[in-house]
């Protein structure tokens, strides 16, 4: 924690063994980002009627829904791992030398993101089969904040930008 206090010219200025740990970290996280994606792909499709289809069912492909068991489950789950995950690459991502604007404009994109994507399949089964492109937008929402939080701080750390922060830090 000291180590993040003192930062005076970014991320760059971490040491070496901390660096390497925020990027496996983020390597995870970028694989279990391709990972959800072939997942959704797979299993509904971008398509809002697949999406319909995936969690209300459909009669004509002879597709069950979801039960309301099954919704609960996946929920209770994404609602400690999507914002646990929202707290630390955030707090990373905050750390970096973007407009805190861009910053803030960032996390809150995310933080709806993961609300639409936890509250869209109640609402295509128990509302409307028609809000299932909230699930899109939650999509794209999430891709880009948890994308940019992933790659800026590695730029950071490990660019050529990084690189003069870490020799500033040395000869000061």
């Amino acid at each position: 924690m000291k180590e993040l206090i003192r930062l005076r010219h970014g991320l760059g200025d971490l040491q070496p063994g901390t660096r390497f740990a925020y990027t496996l970290f983020l390597g995870f996280c970028g694989a279990a980002y391709a990972v959800m994606t072939v997942l959704a792909v797979q299993r509904s499709g971008l398509a809002p009627s697949g999406i319909a289809a995936y969690y209300a069912g459909d009669a004509a492909t002879q597709t069950y829904g979801k039960t309301p068991g099954e919704m609960l489950e996946v929920t209770h789950f994404h609602l400690f791992a999507m914002p646990m995950l929202l707290f630390v690459q955030g707090h990373l991502f905050l750390l970096t030398r973007w407009p805190m604007r861009v910053k803030v404009a960032l996390v809150v994109a995310g933080t709806l993101g993961i609300a639409l994507d936890l509250a869209a399949p109640w609402l295509i089964v128990y509302v409307s089969r028609d809000l299932a492109a909230l699930k899109d937008v939650a999509r794209v929402l999430m891709a880009v904040a948890f994308t940019a939080f992933a790659v800026v701080p590695l730029w950071e750390m490990w660019g050529p930008g990084g690189r003069r922060q870490r020799a500033a830090a040395a000869a000061s």
